[in-house]
């Protein structure tokens, strides 16, 4: 087969979908990573071959102003199970789609691909499939937040695709590939597979420190890929909530990009700002806690190394991530206007003391554990694409 990825711009939505890429190269088939310009050092450190399309867009001035709004009216308690339509940021999510979709369907004519795999907030993967008339495949991050980026597919999919020579777009695709195990997911449109969450944090230098086992119980804090590019007025600063951690008796480790590393000079010695690349999968299994804002792929690695958390939501998917993370038990939530120094503490004690978050933490990371790996799922979409046919042994 020949199978198409596409992904935003944006390193957050390309990590969850590089093991797909990798076991399907594994398995002799060939792939193309098909992003805006800036993406392509992202997916060529990844070992997979990149292609540029379209233009590349500033994150910061296309969602920031509306995240920070978003943040705001979302402080007094996170949404339930959807994610509020300000998501789309005021057409966020289609100027991206807009910025792309025309160059991915000219080199997926070009390419000729058998399949297009896309992740849940890139618009222009299905209207791609549907004009290249090959199925598609959604590949979602964890919990579905895209149910409600309120896109309107008469006013918004139908003339694009129209114009691209496609019939009807189905956002949803022929599969949906879901990696949240239950109770975290929400109802899904169409069909679902499951595939194994597998973490890929980008590239990582594992350092001498990490080779021996900590002499007291280590807490992780990170802000993720997404915060660290987005600079917005009144979210939770990372330094406060550093200082919040010291004086618990424990190693704070701070893994974030080095442009945040300013940011963190004169705490206390219980924090080690990590100074090297330094990918979550590594060092979660030598923690006790993982603190965080709540983005997909932090949750999910979180998840699948069986690690409590302690979710600081700033935006509406972080908070929609984090409410679903304290369905499984192996998690819990400190919304804006709950958050001080004190209770963030409190709450890390909790994480620390109570055998409850770890037994809960560990039947999670079992369920992902079992679910089908990346390598499984590419039987499963060969079916998809020649259901007739045989995957060689």
């Amino acid at each position: 087969m020949r199978v198409l990825i596409s992904t935003w711009g944006w390193r957050s939505h390309f990590f969850p979908l590089v093991p797909l890429g990798w076991a399907l190269r594994a398995a002799g088939h060939e792939v193309l990573v098909a992003s805006q310009p800036a993406m392509a050092a992202a997916i060529t450190a990844a070992g997979l071959p990149a292609v540029a399309v379209g233009a590349d867009l500033d994150f910061a001035e296309v969602f920031g102003g509306r995240i920070g709004r978003v943040a705001d009216e979302d402080a007094k308690e996170p949404a339930p199970d959807t994610v509020a339509p300000m998501i789309t940021a005021d057409g966020g999510v289609v100027r991206y789609a807009d910025a792309m979709l025309d160059a991915l369907v000219a080199a997926g004519r070009s390419w000729r691909p058998d399949l297009v795999v896309y992740e849940p907030y890139n618009l222009a993967g299905p209207i791609a499939a549907a004009a290249l008339d090959v199925p598609g495949v959604r590949h979602l991050w964890g919990p579905d937040s895209s149910t409600g980026i309120g896109i309107d597919e008469d006013e918004i999919i139908a003339p694009r695709a129209a114009r691209l020579g496609a019939g009807r777009v189905d956002l949803a695709g022929a599969l949906t590939l879901d990696p949240c195990p239950a109770p975290m997911q929400v109802p899904l449109a169409g069909p679902a597979a499951p595939i194994r969450f597998v973490p890929y944090n980008g590239p990582a230098v594992l350092p001498d420190w990490l080779l021996a086992p900590p002499d007291r119980p280590r807490i992780c804090l990170t802000w993720g890929t997404m915060m660290a590019g987005v600079d917005l007025p009144g979210t939770l600063a990372l330094r406060t909530v550093a200082a919040a951690l010291c004086g618990l008796g424990a190693e704070i480790v701070v893994a974030v990009d080095a442009a945040q590393h300013a940011d963190l000079a004169g705490l206390p010695a219980d924090v080690r700002v990590a100074d090297a690349p330094l990918a979550l999968h590594l060092l979660l299994p030598s923690c006790r806690v993982l603190v965080q804002q709540g983005g997909a792929g932090t949750t999910m690695t979180g998840l699948a190394r069986g690690v409590p958390q302690l979710v600081l939501p700033q935006v509406s998917d972080q908070h929609f991530n984090a409410v679903r993370l304290a369905e499984t038990g192996a998690g819990t939530v400190l919304t804006d206007d709950a958050v001080t120094a004190g209770r963030i503490r409190e709450r890390v004690a909790d994480l620390l003391a109570a055998d409850h978050w770890r037994a809960a933490a560990r039947v999670a990371a079992d369920r992902v554990a079992a679910a089908p790996s990346p390598a499984d799922v590419v039987t499963t979409l060969h079916e998809l694409v020649h259901p007739r046919e045989v995957v060689p042994a």
